[in-house]
């Protein structure tokens, strides 16, 4: 068949034509629509498609994309009232259209699809709120009448993975609420602040947190939200020093109550677990709460709590809780019961063993009761409230209180606690009141009882008291305290405020030294001296201040029928029956001994011992009455032939410690005694034999001194020695500490004896430089060998 040559012409024309247009035209116009957009009205048209009565949807650019169809970039959705505030900005949106429709020149929209769009979304209802970010967004969106069906939603939000589902009910009849201008309600923008500041400080070292939820909404009743299942899963987070593994929270909301079915996580040391639930409209709550992690890190990293320096605790606690929770006044009010354990924990260098304790919390006030933990050998138990200026404790407790010895910061308390020693467990019991942890808002009573313990090295056998604590001062009645024969009794203060002890009616026949051991051991040490040979009866009464010595005034009655022991000059004085009174002033203790038998005599005595460290000073009145002179030559001289008695009085001043540095003065008066029996006088009996016959045998029965004791020496003036038809006279100094001599004695004649030989009395001059064992007596005017000596010694050699 033959063509005619236009016809031929014309389709071979046509034929390239449409090889141009499909090849080269179609390729134009889908890269001119992709880029360069849809005109003619499309994107205003798609807009108002996409707009509700509330909402306005602006296209910023719409696109033919060959392969993800009909695309709008640019979009804006804005509320038309609320001033056109803006709800999102959205990066991208693939946009399928219903064809049908489109034919008649109507445009609705089937469906909407994200693939790594982006937005950004207000963070309240402020015009200026800050605005989310929201990245990698993944959706799809059906349009489904009055219907709108979220098959897919998925995006990352402030380091949040979110993945999410559902419908929404009348979608076109959406509103949303316009800003509290009273600023009440939930202040959203400072909840995404609060978010932001924890994701800042949050790492998530396996990846983001993974939130899943499934929800349907009616948008008539925005309110009426259902959430039939969500879950939160984090694999690890590091929060601050607290690092948490395998997170995992499920739960469920519908008809206004929010359910956690669990929630779970763990640590290095424990788990944790935890259900519960909120009504929001009876606005109250529950949750029941499981853990043995450590929350210590967590509380810290949160700024909640911060352990305290010098706590910690062995292994993770264990806290069980059950939390009810209610709005009262438009404010949360929780309700917190439960229990804690924990195998030990270490406060300051004190373990306290197995603490636990049942608790309940609310509106402030913290109640715990079957409180216990054990120290070292002892237990403590006891119920504790904590409340808005209220503190009460009722406790037992069988720990002593050297265990705690490193929580106490006072240098007075830590040296008391710390000398002493408890063979026996305590027992105290106590029930306290407080305004604050102020111990000078205290007030309270309790009681005591001591087994077998000691202060500062003095033991008791037994002891009890009751106490009451207030204004900064524990009084304590009722003391009792035995130790062997002996018992003590009364009260007494001890007053933290005045820093001082307060003694009232302690009747005792403890031994005092022991006693005042408890009290001040300057005190004991002042005393310490005088050795009771039996438990005195003892009777004080006064205050002892525990840091300025000048606010002592104390005294003391003590009633020895036993007697006691005194140390001398480095001898033991036995006295029998003693009265004494003892009178602590400031820094000195005076000890008046009104009367005390003494080798036959009596004694009496007034000292004053310092009780100043800087000034250590002692001093002593002492008068003797008739006292065995033999006894006394034998003790202090190692001899016991001088019979007779003793009178006389000695006063003097020493350091304690430096006895070489006494000084003093006194008299002395011998009376019925063999004179010339003491060692260093008994030559004269021999040459009172030689000058007068007949008095070789005769004793002197009278002799008497005055003298001072000074530089290591007694030195006497006018020693007077009588006797039957003579008399003796002297002078010079005896070196007490090593016994050395240094002595001059003359003989006179009585009567007419003494007449005849006064023109040579000068003749019966002695000296001696030897000692008291061996006097070695020369005349002083004519040489002779030495009388009652074994030879010469040199003053130095002495």
């Amino acid at each position: 068949m033959r063509v005619h040559p236009v016809v031929y012409f014309l389709l071979k024309f046509l034929s390239r034509a449409a090889l141009v247009l499909i090849f080269i035209g179609i390729p134009v116009l889908l890269y001119f629509l992709r880029f360069e957009g849809i005109g003619f009205g499309a994107r205003e048209a798609l807009g108002r498609a996409l707009s509700t009565p509330t909402l306005e949807v602006e296209v910023g650019k719409l696109a033919l994309d060959p392969f993800s169809g009909l695309v709008a970039s640019g979009v804006v959705v804005a509320e038309k009232i609320n001033h056109g505030r803006v709800l999102a900005r959205i990066s991208r949106v693939s946009v399928s259209l219903n064809l049908s429709e489109l034919l008649h020149r109507r445009i609705v929209v089937d469906s909407l699809r994200l693939n790594g769009a982006e937005a950004s979304i207000p963070s309240g209802p402020a015009l200026d709120a800050p605005r989310l970010t929201v990245t990698r967004i993944g959706a799809e969106i059906l349009l489904l009448g009055d219907k709108l069906r979220v098959s897919r939603f998925e995006c990352l939000a402030e380091g949040i993975r979110f993945e999410v589902a559902g419908e929404v009910l009348n979608p076109l009849q959406m509103v949303f609420p316009e800003p509290d201008k009273e600023g009440g309600g939930v202040d959203f923008e400072r909840v995404v602040e609060e978010v932001r500041k924890i994701v800042d400080k949050v790492v998530f070292a396996k990846g983001p947190p993974h939130v899943r939820a499934d929800f349907r909404i009616d948008a008539t009743n925005p309110s009426g939200v259902e959430v039939p299942h969500f879950s939160v899963n984090v694999a690890q987070v590091a929060y601050g020093d607290a690092v948490l593994r395998d997170l995992e929270v499920l739960g469920e909301y519908d008809d206004g109550i929010a359910k956690i079915s669990r929630w779970r996580m763990r640590d290095a040391e424990g788990g944790f677990q935890a259900s519960g639930y909120w009504d929001t409209s009876a606005a109250y709550g529950e949750m029941s709460v499981l853990s043995g992690l450590n929350p210590f890190p967590i509380l810290a990293a949160a700024g909640v709590f911060k352990m305290p320096e010098g706590v910690s605790f062995e292994s993770a606690p264990e806290l069980g809780a059950e939390v009810r929770v209610e709005m009262v006044g438009g404010r949360l009010s929780p309700r917190v019961t439960g229990h804690f354990r924990a195998a030990a924990i270490d406060v300051t260098g004190v373990r306290l063993v197995s603490p636990q304790l049942l608790f309940a919390w609310h509106n402030g006030v913290f109640h715990a009761r079957e409180v216990g933990f054990s120290v070292g050998r002892g237990e403590f138990e006891g119920i504790l409230w904590v409340g808005p200026s209220d503190y009460r404790l009722s406790a037992r407790t069988t720990i002593p209180p050297v265990e705690f010895l490193p929580l106490l910061k006072d240098r007075g308390a830590r040296e008391f606690i710390g000398n002493m020693e408890f063979a026996d467990l305590p027992e105290i019991e106590c029930s306290l009141r407080a305004r604050s942890p102020d111990f000078a808002t205290f007030t309270g009573n309790g009681s005591i009882k001591l087994g077998r313990t000691a202060t500062r090295g003095a033991w008791i056998d037994s002891g009890s008291t009751d106490f009451s604590i207030a204004d900064r001062c524990i009084d304590y009645t009722n003391l009792v305290i035995r130790t062997g024969p002996g018992k003590g009794t009364g009260a007494f203060a001890y007053d933290i405020g005045r820093q001082e002890v307060r003694l009232q009616n302690i009747q005792s026949t403890l031994v005092p030294v022991d006693v005042l051991m408890w009290i001040n051991p300057q005190i004991a040490q002042a005393i310490r001296p005088y050795r009771f040979r039996a438990n005195p009866d003892v009777r004080v009464n006064g205050k002892v201040h525990m840091k300025l010595p000048k606010g002592n005034d104390l005294a003391i009655r003590i009633e020895s029928p036993a007697g006691m022991e005194y140390d001398l000059l480095g001898k033991t004085l036995v006295f029998g029956s003693t009265s004494a009174r003892v009178e602590v002033k400031g820094n000195s203790v005076l000890a008046n001994v009104t009367r005390a038998s003494l080798m036959g005599g009596v004694v009496s005595m007034v000292a004053d011992v310092s009780i100043d460290p800087a000034k250590p000073v002692f001093s002593a009145d002492v008068n003797l009455t008739r006292v065995d002179f033999s006894k006394l030559t034998n003790l202090y001289f190692d001899y016991d032939d001088s019979k007779g008695v003793v009178t006389g009085r000695y006063r003097f001043k020493t350091r304690m410690g430096q006895e070489n540095l006494m000084t003093g003065n006194g008299n002395l008066r011998i009376e019925d005694g063999n004179v010339f029996a003491i060692p260093w006088l008994g030559p004269f009996s021999t040459i009172l034999g030689g000058i007068l016959p007949g008095v070789f045998y005769n004793t002197a029965r009278l002799a008497t001194a005055d003298f001072t004791v000074a530089d290591e020496k007694i030195t006497t003036p006018n020693i007077e020695i009588i006797g039957k038809g003579f008399t003796m006279y002297g002078n010079g100094d005896i070196y007490f500490l090593n016994g050395g001599l240094d002595m001059n004695m003359r003989i006179n004649a009585q009567g007419i004896p003494g007449i005849v030989f006064f023109p040579v009395s000068k003749i019966l001059e002695y000296h001696s430089d030897g000692t008291i064992s061996d006097p070695r007596w020369m005349p002083r005017l004519i040489p002779r060998f030495p009388l009652g000596g074994r030879g010469s010694k040199t003053k130095e050699s002495r």
